[in-house]
């Protein structure tokens, strides 16, 4: 039922009501005798009409059943109309008795008193009848909108509370690399059928059932635990499907991805995958995500471990699975070891942890004191070994021969091949492949019947004998190629590869054509000259977007075994002790051909080049060299915990490289083309192997582009080289003049530098104040050592530039902000506490003219106006608490009203409760609005009740906006105040307008849950006086003339249509949509006038409204109350 029935009925009444009263008009006129009944029973009439018009516009919001009632044909509304039909009836017969000629000699009133009476009684009672019901059909309405407004604030908090889920989510996952990928190469290899032995077995079926279990699968090299590890974690994921309480989360450590060896991502990688199967988000997730400055920054270690205790609670089961803990760098491997540890300790009956390695000393020794200590009751071990293992070789060698080159003469011979092969490999499925493909070149069945009984038993024999084959005169190049695949910070590809083997560091020239590898085509020599055995060559079907060149083959080694062999002491001695890995060593011999390579370059850039990618067609390593050098410095740094000592032909080089007074046209152009390279490809990002930087080969090269060309200490120091900056302060191989501050850049001084850096900054401020720099020199992108340190949110840098003699308030800067302001912009509370601490001006902030020219407009506020803008509530709460001035001002602009406009509830409060000015008016401030007009609206006027509704992309309605109004408007905000003009050559104007004009600002995905709060908030306005009175007159002489604005608006739209000048509903819809919003707050501002005007007319005591507001008051401070703050 619809109401249109119901609708239809009351105007059948209605329009009976009026013609009935339309015939008393007349009697009135001509029945003098009879008026004061005619009068009663006109105005009961009236007043029943009356009653029906004020329902008219909410039948289709009534219930279905008061619908029906009013359609019953026995119901009190079918009663009222038979009565008026009698009524209207009875006057015409009398009407019509009248002269033939149609003229009215007299007319006589056909009804009688108590006939009167009787009429009016009878249309009074069902009158009430009437209204009792639409009383109570209103208070049902009411009722449900409440309901219905509850709703809606859950849908509000959900939606807001699932962006903000999002958000955190991929925060957790920020640079993680996806183990997915891993575990759809190790299904690809699994053969079907394999891997049922561990599936079915005991131990797998125990530890998925028993509460906190801890289960080590082990075996040797090559043995497929990769493999069977996928295979489990299939099975449970499998076993799980139907279970919406159980979560499976894994990862793969890779020997040669860096980022997979990492804690911090393994824990991350878990916590998101939890999260993400999770109805809630922990409140744990959300306050640490607002302590990590909203995701800028990653939390703890021990947070992080917090975080995942916290989350799995609630689950059923949680499954956590690592694969190859031996491939973790055995140097930070006790520091896993140990997370896994205090993981099973937390004893939690739904974590069940995986894990697979080969049989490493240290996890051995690691895994069984805990068993012995009874720290892991639940602790079991597998062994991959015979006879489990040796099936599953043979249905791998059995696909493999079916799905290869091998063609054996017979089936018998076959099946001789594969058994023979699975009682050689020794469990081992990377043996057995190996030991096949050493059979490809036999032709005759003799051959491969001798060659089977001649196959090395163990990898390391293989592989031992693979090197021992390499022909002399490549031995050389093998082993440069060796130490680049082993530590390169990412995959070669196979030319620049190519050209690093022939790279040699004693002497200039530092690379030779006659020694230059000769590469045709896709033919790369080297590939032949390294073992098969050895590497694997992966082909990128959509190339590298981080390089300038569209090579797709990359070299890597073919599995983790062949880089364990190099680097074991196995062969450090021996005939193949010239193919020894040591990664100190390997780093070393690396950084210095890169280095080697700049000088090289170097001594081409007098020619013209077209761009960056014709460098690199030339000189094909030059990316890897420029952007790598300095990672493999860092890493030998790290390694040696900063005691690296540059030594030999490395010291020499990047002295050469980096000398700034003893300059050659080598190395100042090595550095500048460095430098150019580094320009476009984000050169203040500190180089590694996860956050290599991008580079596009768009750059045209500019020959006079010295100036960009940063001071060699400076980039020393940014990049964490102790080693470098120890050989350039002792060589005195560096030049900082103020001459020179051209080539600082955004570096800036090396104190500057240092202190934005991320590796070894306290040691090198430390040395770099040792040797007498002064921290208050001027230089940089942030310009001041102090302030550079606090924006990356380093404290003791902080506290060593503070010791140092660095100024707290230097005054004018760049960027115009001190330490102080940076920090209480940024939210950093500790580093906010101790400059305090130290004496920093919590006032601080310069207006002076020539800080206006310049376009940071940060530098003007006070710490307390930069902590209420950015939201920053730790910040907010020290600085109310070491007494900032809560009514400093930045363009009129209060804290209070910044707090406003950020709809930051708890700020508000706190500025509240401080004794803040909630009336508190802005004025224009000349000199700003001149100077910055595209900042601007034409607004030039606010208070902290109509600032909330500046309407921004990332501050829409919501019910922080209700609690804001709700608090404000306590404290005794004026609801008259008038600011603006809101729109161009507009009038000023109370809130309401800024409420209306905040619909138009909404994206139309997001305008009906917003544009519901912003009815409420109308609602409270006009609830607390702001339509009434002689200001509430003007409010709507102002809402009309904006409502005419917007027609005429629409009218102009419509003739542009018709011109064919804009699209079919180009912002029609919008603009309707916008004057349906003023239509309804002029008709509810209009009705407040119409109710003042009446009670006025009636005298109403003064009295009677005192109790109403004090009541309206009561009401509101409950409600504010009742909020959680």
């Amino acid at each position: 039922m619809d109401g249109l029935g119901a609708a239809a009925s009351v105007i059948a009444v209605v329009q009976m009501a009026q013609a009935v009263s339309g015939a008393l008009v007349e009697y009135y006129e001509g029945v003098k005798s009879a008026r004061d009944d005619i009068q009663r029973l006109y105005n009961s009439i009236k007043n029943l009409e009356s009653v029906l018009r004020s329902v008219d516009d909410l039948l289709r919001t009534f219930s279905i059943n008061i619908q029906a009632s009013l359609e019953n044909k026995t119901g009190t509304l079918s009663l009222c109309k038979a009565e008026l039909d009698g009524i209207k009836k009875e006057l015409d017969a009398f009407s019509k008795q009248q002269n033939h000629i149609g003229k009215l000699k007299s007319l006589v009133w056909p009804f009688k008193k108590k006939d009167v009476d009787k009429h009016v009684d009878f249309i009074d009672k069902h009158k009430h009848d009437l209204m009792l019901a639409f009383g109570v059909e209103n208070l049902h309405i009411s009722l449900r909108y409440h309901g219905i407004l509850e709703d809606i604030r859950s849908e509000i908090g959900a939606a807001k509370s699932d962006k903000e889920r999002r958000q955190i989510i991929k925060w957790l996952a920020e640079s993680l690399p996806n183990p997915s990928t891993e575990h759809d190469i190790a299904r690809k290899k699994c053969q079907k059928g394999t891997g049922s032995w561990l599936k079915d077995g005991d131990s797998l079926k125990i530890w998925s059932k028993t509460g906190n279990s801890f289960l080590w699968l082990n075996g040797g090299a090559g043995a497929g635990k990769s493999i069977l590890c996928s295979t489990v974690i299939d099975h449970i994921q499998k076993f799980c499907r139907q279970e919406p309480n159980v979560v499976v989360t894994y990862w793969y450590i890779k020997f040669d991805n860096s980022t997979t060896q990492s804690i911090s991502n393994i824990i991350r990688s878990w916590i998101k995958d939890i999260c993400s199967n999770r109805r809630d988000t922990p409140q744990i997730l959300r306050d640490t995500y607002a302590h990590c400055n909203h995701g800028q920054q990653q939390p703890t270690h021990e947070k992080m471990m917090e975080m995942l205790k916290c989350v799995v609670g609630g689950f059923q089961d949680v499954y956590l699975i690592v694969d190859a803990l031996d491939e973790y760098p055995k140097t930070d491997r006790y520091l896993l070891l140990k997370t896994l540890k205090e993981i099973h300790q937390w004893k939690i009956d739904s974590i069940h942890i995986f894990v697979t390695s080969r049989v490493e000393d240290d996890i051995r020794v690691y895994l069984a004191n805990m068993s012995e200590r009874n720290v892991f009751d639940n602790c079991k071990w597998i062994m991959v070994q015979d006879p489990n293992i040796t099936e599953d070789i043979k249905k791998f060698l059995a696909a493999k021969i079916d799905s290869s080159e091998y063609d054996f003469p017979t089936s018998d011979l076959e099946e001789e091949v594969v058994e023979s092969i699975a009682r050689r490999a020794g469990g081992m499925f990377r043996l057995a492949a190996l030991q096949l493909e050493s059979l490809k070149p036999y032709q005759t069945i003799f051959e491969i019947r001798k060659g089977l009984n001649q196959l090395p038993r163990s990898l390391d024999v293989f592989y031992r004998r693979a090197l021992e084959e390499v022909f002399e005169g490549h031995q050389c190049y093998v082993k440069i190629a060796l130490q680049w695949i082993a530590y390169s910070a990412r995959p070669l590809k196979l030319v620049e590869l190519s050209e690093a083997v022939a790279v040699q560091t004693e002497s200039s020239p530092y690379l030779e054509e006659d020694r230059k590898l000769i590469c045709k085509g896709d033919r790369f020599p080297l590939v032949d000259m390294i073992p098969s055995a050895f590497v694997t060559i992966h082909i990128c079907e959509s190339g590298d977007p981080s390089l300038p060149f569209k090579e797709k083959s990359y070299i890597r080694f073919s599995h983790y075994s062949v880089q364990e062999f190099l680097q074991s002491t196995r062969t450090s001695n021996g005939p193949v002790k010239q193919y020894h890995l040591q990664e100190s060593n390997g780093l070393e011999s690396i950084a210095a051909r890169c280095i080697a390579y700049l000088l090289y370059v170097g001594s081409f850039f007098e020619v013209s080049y077209s761009g960056l990618s014709d460098v690199h067609n030339r000189f094909p390593l030059i990316y890897h060299a420029v952007l790598c050098w300095t990672y493999y410095l860092q890493r030998l740094e790290i390694l040696s915990n900063g005691s690296f000592n540059i030594v030999g032909n490395l010291r020499e080089l990047a002295s050469l490289l980096m000398s700034g007074n003893q300059a050659t046209s080598t190395n100042h152009d090595a550095w500048k083309i460095s430098q150019i390279i580094c320009k476009d490809a984000r050169r203040k990002i500190p180089y590694s192997a996860t956050t290599l930087a991008l580079a596009q080969d768009s750059f045209e090269i500019e020959i006079d582009s010295s100036i960009y060309i940063p001071c060699p200490l400076s980039w020393a120091s940014h990049h964490g080289l102790i080693s470098l900056v120890k050989l350039l302060l002792r060589d005195a191989l560096y030049d900082i003049s103020p001459s020179n501050a051209s080539r600082e850049f955004d570096l800036g001084s090396p104190l500057h530098a240092a202190a934005t850096g991320w590796y070894f900054s306290e040691r090198i401020v430390t040395l770099l104040l040792a040797a007498g720099m002064n921290p208050n020199t001027s230089g940089g992108e942030l310009r001041y050592p102090l302030v550079a340190a606090t924006d990356k949110n380093k404290l003791e840098i902080c506290k060593l530039l503070c010791e140092g003699g660095a100024n707290l308030d230097p005054g004018w800067v760049v960027r115009g902000e001190t330490a102080l302001q940076v920090a209480c912009r940024k939210g950093y509370v500790d580093i906010c506490e101790y400059l305090l601490e130290q004496g920093a001006d919590i006032e601080n902030c310069d207006f002076a003219d020539d800080v206006a020219k310049h376009d940071f407009l940060d530098s003007l506020m006070t710490p307390l106006l930069l902590a209420t803008k950015h939201r920053k509530l730790a910040v907010i709460k020290l600085l109310l608490a070491s007494g900032a001035d809560i009514e400093a001002v930045y363009n009129g602009y209060t804290p209070l009203q910044y707090a406003s406009e950020a709809h930051d509830v708890q700020a508000c409060k706190w500025l509240l409760d401080s004794g803040s000015d909630v009336n508190h008016m802005t004025e224009s401030v000349p000199f700003l609005t001149l100077g910055f007009p595209w900042r601007f609206r034409w607004t030039t006027s606010w208070t902290s009740l109509s600032r909330p509704f500046r309407v921004y992309p990332s501050f829409y309605p919501n019910d922080d906006l209700l609690v804001i109004t709700e608090l404000l408007l306590k404290a005794g905000a004026d609801v008259h105040a008038k600011g603006g003009p809101w729109w161009k050559n507009g009038p000023m104007a109370t809130t309401i307008v800024f409420c209306l004009e905040c619909t138009r600002n909404l994206p139309e995905s997001t305008e009906q849950r917003e544009k519901h709060v912003l009815k409420k908030t109308l609602d409270m306005l006009l609830h607390a006086g702001a339509g009434s009175g002689l200001e509430g007159a003007e409010v709507l002489s102002i809402l009309g003339g904006r409502r005419e604005e917007l027609k005429e608006e629409r009218r102009e739209l419509l003739r542009q249509r018709e011109m064919n000048t804009r699209r079919s509903n180009d912002g029609i819809e919008e603009i309707d949509r916008f004057i349906n919003s003023y239509d309804d707050a002029y008709n509810r501002v209009q009705e407040q006038q119409e109710k003042e005007r009446k009670v006025s007319m009636r005298g109403v005591s003064t009295g009677d409204g005192g109790e109403n507001e004090e009541l309206s008051n009561g009401e509101l401070s409950n409600r504010v109350t009742s909020l959680s703050l």
